[in-house]
């Protein structure tokens, strides 16, 4: 596999964890199923707390095979309430260390930015561990006043 690439196999993988999430409606692969590209998946808005809706929220997992760290994206967009968030490891945000955790609401000018560290280390764990985050945490505190 060259460096960078999508993997298919872990992208079915990730794609079980989704579907074992509560809030998930349905997951599918973008642009679709032979390319793979990334992982799309729609959200119950009533299953999130606090109820959102009407329209459903998205998650999107991308996941790119960069040794000797995988570079990742894990996106969540509730259209009703204009929130986005997500947890990035990449090379846009050095300063904040390896990954970090962004948020922003329809009354913020520009995304707030904040250093993130995970327990897990396996690709399935870490989504997992975003996820449990994102429903548990992120989604009540940071919406509750919007």
């Amino acid at each position: 596999m060259n460096p960078g690439a999508e993997n298919p196999a872990l992208y079915r993988t990730l794609k079980d964890v989704l579907e074992r999430q509560a809030e998930v409606i349905s997951v599918w692969f973008e642009p679709d199923a032979i390319q793979k590209r990334y992982l799309a998946a729609e959200i119950d808005p009533q299953r999130v707390v606090p109820p959102t809706g009407p329209e459903s929220p998205q998650l999107e997992v991308h996941w790119k095979l960069t040794p000797p760290h995988d570079e990742f994206r894990i996106d969540y967009a509730d259209p009703n309430l204009e929130f986005h968030c997500g947890w990035h490891q990449d090379e846009d945000h050095n300063d904040l260390g390896a990954a970090h955790f962004q948020y922003q609401t329809a009354s913020m000018e520009t995304p707030h930015y904040e250093e993130a560290v995970f327990e897990a280390a396996s690709p399935p764990k870490l989504v997992w561990e975003c996820c449990d985050d994102l429903f548990r945490t992120v989604i009540p505190d940071y919406t509750a006043e919007l």
